[in-house]
């Protein structure tokens, strides 16, 4: 897709310092390269058993030298044990801020093809509305574009990881014996995960054809920038006596207007 794949999508209503530093914890954790200990490692282990095995290898030192008298050294250790065990023991800040908001964010890249191609779209609108002229010039709906396209986007994200998580688990289950009893429980299943995909696509059209009218409404905008020589033109017709071509002017100003009303109502009706 594009550069926006690594960026997650996030709940509004986290706070915008926490979103943006979210942003950057996650691409750290994605785009990590230090390798994993085995898997038996973390499971015998953990944090607290690497911890351990350091601290008491510290310590066991520290006794051996105990017995030398080497009571600076003594200190040392139990300095470093400290450091040691707050260093292994604590999660980094990355990790920290991605438990914290656990559930409140979309990865992207995490998605399977289906639910990254709804979002993909959805949020490709998005960002035709909000990098639109007519919106920054203030010409649509602030309510409508600031905070119930975040909004939108969110509900949008938020169910396509539910769809990608439950395709997976029915493709899971079809890899076994299919029976009458599986059947019967996923059938049902199935049928209700292509409901909501059918509506949530339905909402991603829904910003799509509102994306068009702001599309227009740019290009009316420009039209009408064109216009402001209109007088110009208009003197220039009256001069020949051109009654016919000094209406369509007037006409084709009507239609702009009207254009730039659409997109303003389309934004409402959201």
């Amino acid at each position: 897709m594009e550069n926006w794949i690594d960026q997650p999508i996030t709940d509004p209503a986290v706070p915008q310092r926490d979103a943006r530093r979210l942003t950057v914890a996650l691409a750290l954790l994605l785009g990590r390269t230090d390798p994993e200990p085995p898997r038996w490692v973390r499971r015998m282990f953990g944090f607290g058993g690497l911890c351990a095995a350091v601290s008491g290898a510290v310590l066991g030192l520290a006794a051996v030298e105990a017995g030398r008298g080497s009571t600076g050294l003594i200190a040392m250790m139990a300095f470093l044990t400290g450091v040691l065990f707050v260093g292994v023991s604590l999660p980094n800040p990355a990790e920290r801020l991605a438990r914290q908001y656990a559930g409140r964010y979309v990865v992207p890249a995490e998605l399977d093809e289906p639910a990254l191609d709804l979002l993909a779209r959805a949020r490709r609108a998005v960002l035709d509305v909000t990098g639109s002229r007519v919106h920054r010039r203030g010409l649509l709906d602030a309510i409508a574009n600031d905070v119930v396209l975040p909004e939108r986007l969110w509900e949008i994200a938020r169910l396509v990881r539910i769809h990608a998580d439950l395709r997976a688990e029915q493709a899971l289950a079809l890899t076994e014996v299919i029976t009458p009893e599986l059947t019967a429980v996923l059938g049902p299943q199935q049928e209700a995960l292509r409901r909501s995909v059918a509506a949530v696509t339905e909402r991603v059209w829904e910003l799509e054809a509102y994306a068009s009218r702001v599309r227009s409404a740019d290009s009316a905008l420009r039209a009408s920038e064109l216009q402001q020589s209109n007088g110009t033109y208009l003197d220039l017709l009256a001069q020949t006596g051109d009654t016919e071509g000094m209406r369509a002017l007037n006409a084709q100003a009507d239609a702009l207007t009207g254009i730039l009303r659409e997109a303003i109502a389309a934004g409402r009706t959201l």
